[in-house]
């Protein structure tokens, strides 16, 4: 079951009005938008898996479409998610594998049994948990003792990352909170460390990866307009009457390390992927 507890920061709840609720990343925005545009990655994190026909496998966010593509490659599919929008969107997505299965839960709480997957996939959401070390045990749970947990993402240190880095400690400052202590789950030493914890050995590969779009301004506009954790950021920020200090210094930080001469924005990035395996 998904849990009441309130995590360290709910960082769409909060700024909503919500208390002691888990994020809820269909509250806000249109995160189906993101979810397309990391679609490459995401299909890179499944074909990383090597998921055979038949094997069962756990997508621990299906925000990412990653349920999809496991169900396409043959396998018995669990899907689930922290937005009951966004399930029901995974649910409409996957309506010709009527097979897989839906649940409303919390990566760091899953309500299934020991040794229940071949396979545990992740597409950039683990990062949006407040606790690695819970997330990382009831995955090792829940993977059968032959099978593999795969993840990704972002490395971090590039201009996207650092622009998010600006709004979200802006928004701290005005909702009076610490920053969410959240993680790329990027770094190749921790993530052999907190693997390690629970049995696991790991490979880490890292990735390039080019963001592309209109002019650094209308792309950072844009992309408040669809992501869930933006959107929440900026209805604080707009509510404090700091919005435009910091949407302008995120925009400068992105036209800095912008790489494309005609206008528009081209950011160079980093990725990872992980396999974990006992």
């Amino acid at each position: 079951m998904p849990t009441t507890d309130a995590p360290a920061w709910d960082f769409v709840g909060h700024y909503v009005g919500r208390d002691s609720v888990v994020p809820d990343f269909g509250a806000l925005g249109k995160y189906e938008f993101v979810a397309e545009a990391l679609l490459p990655i995401t299909r890179g994190i499944v074909e990383a898996a090597r998921i055979q026909a038949g094997e069962t496998v756990l997508d621990v966010g299906a925000r990412n479409n990653a349920a999809l593509l496991a169900a396409q490659a043959g396998a018995r599919v669990t899907a689930i998610e922290i937005s009951p929008r966004l399930l029901d969107v995974a649910r409409a997505a996957l309506k010709d594998y009527p097979d897989t299965r839906f649940e409303l839960a919390d990566v760091a709480r899953l309500p299934f049994p020991d040794a229940s997957f071949d396979v545990v996939i992740d597409a950039i959401s683990l990062m949006f948990g407040a606790d690695r070390e819970a997330a990382i045990a009831e995955m090792a749970r829940v993977v059968k003792p032959t099978g593999r947990i795969v993840w990704t993402g972002w490395f971090g240190g590039d201009a996207i990352s650092e622009a998010a880095k600006i709004q979200i400690s802006d928004t701290a400052a005005v909702v009076g909170h610490a920053p969410f202590p959240y993680s790329y789950w990027g770094n190749e030493a921790e993530m052999r460390a907190l693997f390690a914890a629970q049995g696991f050995q790991v490979q880490v590969t890292k990735h390039p990866d080019v963001t592309t779009g209109p002019a650094p301004r209308e792309f950072l506009a844009g992309l408040d307009q669809v992501h869930p954790v933006s959107r929440a950021c900026s209805l604080a920020l707009e509510k404090a009457g700091v919005l435009e200090q910091t949407m302008e210094r995120m925009a400068s930080v992105l036209e800095k390390a912008n790489e494309d001469p005609d206008g528009g924005t081209k950011l160079s990035r980093f990725y990872v992927s992980g396999v974990a395996t006992r």
